[in-house]
């Protein structure tokens, strides 16, 4: 009997009895931070003015029938990386679709030569409408012209850059020679090229199986100003 409670009173001590403790985790130690992403080189110019002039051209056995077209704009934006030298710049530019005008009458009084002669109001639009549609620039697909260099070379006055450019959901680079020149606080930069539309991935634009068409290559003259952190 005696036996029997002692077993009894062992069984009730070892109930009450604290749980054995788990061997402590090692600790973890708080992940680090994540580095910050360095600050972008170089001091940021904003684009404070532009002027493109695209000149088309008329080609085809029937180009009597048609016009050399001067498509313009003043509504180019974006940002400059200003480093030193020069050439270690770097810039990214947008052009709105939507800003391109065909055949200003003034602007092409003052381009003069084949351009002189003003165009009916009915061909501007009409070869706005073909210029945004689907078969060219495809303006619905894509709304802006996108510019950003790759690389520049070159200096002090006279660089050339290789430019990434993105139409028409399509990403073509193309060479640029410019020159630039920045003085009491204002860059101006001034390119003057030929282009063919195989540059660009694009098509000229054709009508009556070629009888009437647009040139392969055209002519882009593009001022660029711009102002420190405006």
């Amino acid at each position: 009997m005696r036996k029997f409670l002692w077993f009894l009173l062992s069984l009730a001590l070892a109930a009450c009895a604290s749980p054995p403790r788990e061997p402590a985790s090692p600790a973890v130690p708080p992940a680090a931070a994540a580095p910050a992403a360095p600050a972008e080189a170089g001091e940021s110019w904003r684009v404070t003015g532009s002027h493109l002039a695209v000149r088309v051209y008329r080609d085809g056995p029937m180009q009597k029938l048609g016009h050399d077209h001067l498509v313009t704009s003043g509504s180019l934006a974006g940002e400059i990386r200003l480093r030193e030298p020069l050439a270690a710049s770097r810039f990214t530019l947008r052009l709105p679709l939507d800003s391109l005008v065909v055949d200003d009458a003034s602007e092409r009084s003052r381009a003069g030569g084949v351009f002189a002669a003003p165009v009916p109001e009915k061909d501007r639009e009409a070869t706005r409408h073909n210029m945004l549609g689907e078969r060219v620039l495809d303006a619905a697909r894509q709304a802006e012209l996108v510019l950003t260099s790759e690389s520049i070379s070159g200096g002090p006055a006279d660089f050339e850059a290789r430019v990434r450019v993105s139409l028409a959901g399509t990403e073509h680079v193309v060479t640029v020679p410019f020159t630039a020149t920045v003085k009491d606080g204002q860059l101006v930069a001034h390119a003057v090229l030929n282009l063919t539309h195989a540059d660009l991935g694009l098509e000229p634009f054709t009508v009556a199986l070629g009888v009437l068409k647009v040139r392969d290559d055209f002519d882009v003259d593009l001022t660029v100003e711009a102002g420190r952190g405006t």
